[in-house]
């Protein structure tokens, strides 16, 4: 699958995401208009994983972002298959889906995915579909390698931590989690 890159002037060309899937026609510039830089950080200074994340480290992301869009149905990520980048949620909604079970749905802003690709490379452990048309920044591993900044592996095993915390807590709560013995 394709997604559609939004360039921040509003130029739109098509960028490869996810390996051998179908391709995805691009959409034409007037659709695709992408917001400002500075939109975008005024969007997701307050969300869940960037409200402690300093100035000058989202000043660097920003440097090196792409926004890419998804229509609906389309196939963000693809379980077993390798995949480089890490998303984060700007408008839209995705389903992750593991072993053709619907497993979450990402809605809010700031919702970031694919960031275990940072710290274990391998194959995707779920896919993430498009419900909705998604627009989110995509980051690929190349790009953070780049930039050498330790901050920003903090700031994904943070988004990790905080994941872990949340599913930990919601398997403890469901049925069967308990020993009945």
């Amino acid at each position: 699958m394709r997604g559609t890159r939004l360039d921040f002037n509003g130029a739109v060309g098509a960028q490869s995401t996810a390996g051998n899937m179908a391709e995805e026609e691009a959409k034409t510039a007037e659709e695709s208009a992408a917001p400002s830089k500075g939109d975008l950080r005024s969007t997701l200074k307050d969300t869940r994983g960037f409200a402690q994340m300093p100035q000058e480290m989202l000043d660097k992301l920003f440097d090196v972002m792409t926004v890419v869009r998804f229509d609906q149905g389309a196939l963000i990520m693809e379980q077993g298959q390798s995949h480089p980048n890490t998303y984060i949620m700007l408008h839209g909604e995705a389903s992750i889906v593991v072993d053709g079970h619907h497993i979450y749905d990402l809605k809010r802003t700031g919702d970031i995915f694919g960031e275990m690709s940072f710290v274990n490379p391998g194959p995707c452990t779920a896919s993430v579909i498009a419900t909705k048309s998604c627009d989110l920044i995509q980051i690929s591993k190349e790009t953070l390698e780049a930039i050498g900044d330790t901050h920003f592996y903090l700031w994904v095993c943070r988004v990790l931590a905080d994941k872990l915390n949340r599913t930990t807590k919601l398997v403890s709560q469901s049925p069967g989690a308990r020993d009945k013995g």
